[in-house]
């Protein structure tokens, strides 16, 4: 196989073993097995090996001398101060592509958040979940900066297990949409200003979101014990 068609399946490979992390299938210490993925994927343990390789750059995964390459678990002082960090940048989106995003670029927006709602209305977190995702990489897109999306996806890659507990709290997805409404509109009136402030705003609730989520599982946890 050549060096390009092993590049693009590693690549491949590399996508859908981050969706098996964004869903929750893989989870924080779980362990890769190359055997399972391989099958899984219908390739060889080659690509595996290489999306693994990459993941760990990115931050998703973490190899151990010895014993294999798992899922990272990021402690909650780093999580917390990923929070922060995103807020500035999510602050930097808004206020783009309220000044650069397109009218039809608005239209979709619009469009993903009817079906947020729709999803919020029946409860569906698994319908939400990704729904959100598009949302935040519609933004992301409006801003026309490469350099800011490669930083950004590369930062909240490393919150998908964590935003996940964030966003599961009940109630949690109507105010995270109502939140969506908020910097949807600063953007449909061309407010850079409003929908920076909106952007921050959201991320430093989804962050309370998640302090709340790991006191009510500490209670819950000290219950159990």
């Amino acid at each position: 196989m050549s060096d390009f068609l092993t590049t693009g399946l590693s690549t491949a490979v590399q996508k859908k073993i981050e969706d098996l992390v964004l869903q929750g299938k893989l989870q924080g210490g779980d362990k890769l097995n190359e055997v399972e993925l391989a099958e899984m994927f219908g390739t060889s343990r080659g690509p595996i090996r290489e999306a693994c390789k990459g993941l760990v750059q990115a931050g998703l995964l973490t190899a151990v001398p010895n014993r294999g390459v798992f899922v990272r678990k990021m402690d909650v002082r780093e999580a917390l101060e990923v929070y922060d960090i995103r807020a500035f940048l999510d602050q930097l989106i808004g206020q783009l592509a309220a000044t650069n995003g397109t009218e039809q670029q608005i239209q979709e927006l619009w469009d993903i958040h009817a079906r947020l709602d729709k999803a919020v209305r029946a409860d569906d977190f698994e319908a939400y979940y990704p729904e959100n995702l598009a949302f935040h990489e519609k933004l992301l897109a409006m801003t026309g900066s490469e350099r800011l999306t490669q930083m950004y996806l590369a930062l909240v890659k490393e919150l998908h297990l964590f935003r996940r507990k964030g966003l599961i709290q009940q109630g949690s997805m109507d105010v995270s949409n109502a939140e969506h409404a908020l910097i949807l509109e600063a953007i449909t009136h061309r407010d850079p200003v409003k929908a920076g402030l909106a952007m921050r705003s959201h991320v430093m609730t989804a962050k309370q979101r998640l302090m709340t989520a790991i006191e009510l599982q500490s209670v819950n946890d000290q219950i159990a014990s």
